[in-house]
């Protein structure tokens, strides 16, 4: 990997863009940044990845608004004071209870349309690798939720 700090607040900004570009419309998207918000240390390529995939999923297999909320939170890291939550969440009929336990293994397909069942399982991945945590729920609007937690402080040799 190569980490460096990311803004994660500009590339779910630069995620959004690209939707709506491609013909989304722009009020189907939500997005609520808490400030201030530290920069992640973190690979840029996977981060824009585990974001991809994400916002992927809520577009394709959601209804409504897809919501992302990007906040400072509790670090994963054990150690550690600060961390940055991420929070996708849509309006559709969201994953049922019996398959939440399923969705980060490998091949595992919540629906029919399209997909190898691998997305989840490679964000699981690079979150893990990234020091973080992801976990899956249900939205307030009865949709799928994801969120991942990150620790932002660069590693103790560069500090």
């Amino acid at each position: 990997m190569r980490r460096q700090p990311v803004d994660i607040g500009a590339a779910v900004g630069r995620h959004i863009q690209a939707y709506v570009a491609a013909g989304q419309p722009a009020d189907r998207f939500l997005v609520r940044i808490e400030q201030p918000l530290p920069d992640l240390w973190a690979d840029p390529d996977k981060i824009d990845q585990v974001l991809s995939n994400l916002l992927e999923n809520a577009v394709r297999h959601g209804e409504g608004t897809v919501t992302i909320d990007v906040t400072p939170a509790a670090s994963p890291r054990e150690g550690e004071d600060t961390g940055t939550s991420v929070t996708v969440s849509d309006e559709g009929a969201g994953i049922p209870e019996e398959s939440m336990n399923r969705v980060f293994t490998r091949f595992w397909r919540g629906s029919k349309r399209g997909g190898t069942g691998l997305g989840l399982y490679i964000v699981k991945g690079i979150v893990e690798a990234h020091g973080g945590t992801i976990t899956v729920g249900r939205a307030a609007g009865g949709g799928a939720e994801f969120r991942f937690t990150l620790p932002v402080a660069a590693p103790a040799y560069l500090a």
